[in-house]
């Protein structure tokens, strides 16, 4: 019998910058230093290994990126990093740690506890850092990745772009699609899995009352797969269609997709002036919440994240909807606002998510750096007549002997996807 203490916890970083003067152009600089403390809560030492800062001006753009050292010690130490200009910083940190756990062995035949070492991935992030004019405490969580090594579900594509007509370029809705995939090398169902959709903007922030972003996504639509548990199989390396309407879309609308075949769909049941289309050959999923009174469609401005993610069994649906409500205020305009039309989604039930949005109107990520420390986007633009036909697709690692491709997955879609790029479903120009 094996027994592994498993790894949970987080880093934390804390640093000071300290204003130091001006460079000969009168432009203020700060000297960053940081103090590295370690906390987890494993019973024992998590050490970081190698690693690097990176420091993004969100003004200009402009990166620096520094070594951590593998030397520098568990205990609080004082070490400069960087000189930055003063301004508003995201900050990343990527590197290794290295941990130590007990394990039960048979030892002529009698148990006895060994202690072993092991590595893992670390990342963590903070947006919206301000450097000026004198002391800044910097708090930085960093989350062990490589926790589940058999790999699970990973949205592959997110196509929300969409088409439109070429002789008007009026929007043609319903062709829009999310491809999962089993990243794993194992059969796992699709049973269950749950689409979520962000209630916030990636392109827009406000300070919401409470902030839930380190426990728990806020969605605006939860949309889930039917099934018993072993209904709908997908094996190693293959992938499943969800889609608004799974239809030939070429009828319509020559240039678009053939989703006849798609694997399920999210009907709403619309307005009768806009009503949404059903194809009963191919299953529904449960709608256990939708904030549109019409038609669900994704963001065609690429500015929501995506997620997916189980409900514990449990949890009813209607505990879920009973007891996972998310009211929240915000101030606007010197105003506090209330926020309505949005359910709470734990972390831990999460598998894999998403941040989308627009490169040129980029203004934080929705969803917590545990879950997704970076974004992808459709357009650099927010305009939906750029994003026609353009998705994001997930970039593959590596091939196994078998033949089967692995998917880049390392919780960070700025490096883990293909940025505006064509829909993979579409027919070839």
């Amino acid at each position: 019998m094996k027994k592994i203490k498993y790894l949970v916890g987080t880093l934390l970083l804390t640093g000071s910058f300290v204003l130091t003067g001006c460079n000969d152009d009168d432009v203020a600089m700060s000297q960053v230093n940081a103090t590295l403390n370690i906390s987890c809560n494993i019973g024992n030492d998590l050490t970081v290994k190698t690693g690097s800062y990176t420091f993004t001006n969100v003004s200009t753009g402009t990166e620096t990126t520094v070594d951590y050292g593998a030397t520098l010690p568990r205990a609080a130490a004082e070490s400069t990093l960087a000189s930055l200009t003063d301004g508003l910083y995201n900050v990343a940190f990527v590197g290794t740690a290295t941990y130590t756990y007990t394990e039960t062995q048979i030892v002529d035949k009698e148990e006895v506890e060994v202690e072993k070492s092991a590595e893992v991935n670390i990342q963590g992030s903070q947006q919206n850092v301000e450097v000026k004019g004198g002391n800044v405490a910097l708090n930085l969580t960093v989350y062990v990745q490589n926790k589940d090594e058999k790999g699970n579900f990973v949205i592959a594509e997110i196509f929300s772009g969409g088409s439109l007509y070429p002789e008007t370029n009026r929007q043609y809705n319903g062709d829009q699609y999310i491809r999962i995939y089993n990243n794993s090398s194992e059969t796992l169902y699709a049973d269950g899995l749950v689409l979520l959709e962000s209630k916030f903007s990636t392109t827009q922030k406000f300070e919401y009352t409470p902030d839930i972003m380190a426990e728990a996504m806020v969605a605006q639509s939860v949309v889930r797969i039917p099934g018993s548990g072993k209904e709908h199989p997908v094996l190693p390396g293959e992938s499943i269609i969800l889609c608004d309407n799974a239809i030939n879309h070429t009828e319509a609308l020559p240039s678009s997709i053939d989703l006849s075949n798609a694997d399920f769909e999210w009907y709403t049941i619309g307005t009768s002036s806009l009503p949404d289309v059903d194809n009963p050959d191919v299953p529904n999923m449960e709608m256990l919440f939708n904030y549109s009174l019409t038609i669900w469609v994704l963001s065609k401005q690429g500015n929501r994240a995506y997620a997916i993610g189980r409900i514990p069994e449990n949890i009813s649906a209607e505990t879920y909807i009973k007891d996972y409500e998310y009211k929240a205020t915000y101030e606007n305009a010197g105003k506090t606002m209330p926020l309505n039309n949005a359910y709470s989604f734990p972390n831990e039930w999460i598998i894999d998510a998403v941040n989308l949005s627009p490169k040129s109107a980029y203004v934080w990520n929705v969803v917590s750096p545990a879950l997704d420390m970076g974004y992808s986007y459709i357009g650099e633009r927010t305009t939906v007549v750029e994003n026609v036909g353009k998705a994001v697709v997930r970039k593959v690692s590596y091939k196994t002997e078998d033949g089967r491709t692995v998917l880049q997955d390392t919780n960070n879609s700025s490096v883990d996807f293909q940025a505006s790029v064509r829909a993979t479903l579409l027919p070839a120009q």
